[in-house]
């Protein structure tokens, strides 16, 4: 009986801090939502105004959900093709093979402010160099992060730049498991390089797929540094997520009852798309 309960007993230290660490803030959070601080530091009661608030402010709050899930797409959309162009690249054998698999992971593990403020610099308007190149394509400055548009697609490339080796190291693990023998049948049956990818590579890395996903999904939902970092939600508002919103409202305009609700709403949100790809998983829709 004892030596039935021993793994339990070793997961305790591991539940106790959950709770600490976890449902606590969770549950701390959850009731800020429905309080209202004052400066003094008083609290009081105020149950759903602060929602009812922040939904019936104007513009702002549904920019910051589209500009929220226009963010975390757009990275989704261009990371997946370029994490398996990559994987497939990385699982090949040859000399070079262990130099660019360390290569395609500088992204990953740079730090996120700094490889923004490594981007900010390629864009500054007397030393950039990225500024230059497009002053001498289209003959005039273009000062990239002042246009709402472009410092958004500019957020969107620094995400995935950082996004698709995560994913790529997913997709290359479930890709060595293949066995060699699936694309040599294959190959006698007369498919060609297309077919085996949709056929062989794509239906057996489906579960690499969905986990990769889902983990930088939450990441770029939450990504708030390296955003604050290079646009500060600028200009504008046109570039402020609402996990930027969550850090103006909580540290810079000190509100923290506000940022309690927004930081509620990204775990919604956060929820939705895991929901979203666990049933996916779940179906096997990405074998068929």
């Amino acid at each position: 009986m004892i030596q039935k309960r021993t793994p339990l007993y070793m997961l305790l230290p591991v539940l106790v801090l959950m709770v600490i660490f976890l449902l606590v803030p969770i549950c701390k959070g959850i009731v800020m939502t429905l309080e209202s601080t004052s400066l003094s530091g008083e609290t009081s009661f105020v149950g759903f105004r602060n929602f009812i608030g922040l939904f019936t402010e104007g513009d702002r709050m549904r920019m910051n959900l589209s500009i929220t899930l226009k963010y975390v797409v757009a990275d989704i959309v261009l990371t997946i093709p370029v994490a398996y162009l990559v994987a497939l690249l990385v699982v090949r054998k040859g000399k070079m093979a262990k130099f660019f698999r360390s290569l395609y992971l500088i992204p990953w593990i740079s730090a996120p402010v700094v490889s923004t403020l490594m981007v900010r610099s390629m864009l500054d308007s007397e030393i950039g160099i990225i500024h230059i190149m497009v002053r001498h394509i289209v003959g005039h400055d273009v000062l990239i992060l002042n246009n709402s548009t472009l410092a958004l697609l500019v957020l969107i490339l620094h995400s995935f730049w950082r996004s698709y080796p995560f994913i790529m190291l997913f997709l290359s693990a479930g890709m060595s498991t293949i066995p060699n023998e699936y694309y040599e049948a294959a190959h006698i049956d007369g498919a060609n390089k297309r077919d085996c990818f949709f056929r062989i590579t794509l239906p057996l890395t489906a579960n690499q797929l969905c986990i990769g996903i889902l983990m930088v999904t939450i990441w770029t939902i939450q990504d708030s540094e390296s955003i604050f970092a290079l646009t500060k939600g600028g200009p504008g508002n046109s570039t402020e997520t609402l996990a930027v919103r969550l850090f103006k409202s909580s540290f810079v305009n000190f509100d923290l009852n506000q940022g309690a609700v927004i930081g509620f709403i990204l775990v919604v949100i956060t929820l939705l798309f895991m929901f979203l790809y666990v049933k996916v998983l779940l179906r096997g829709d990405l074998y068929e």
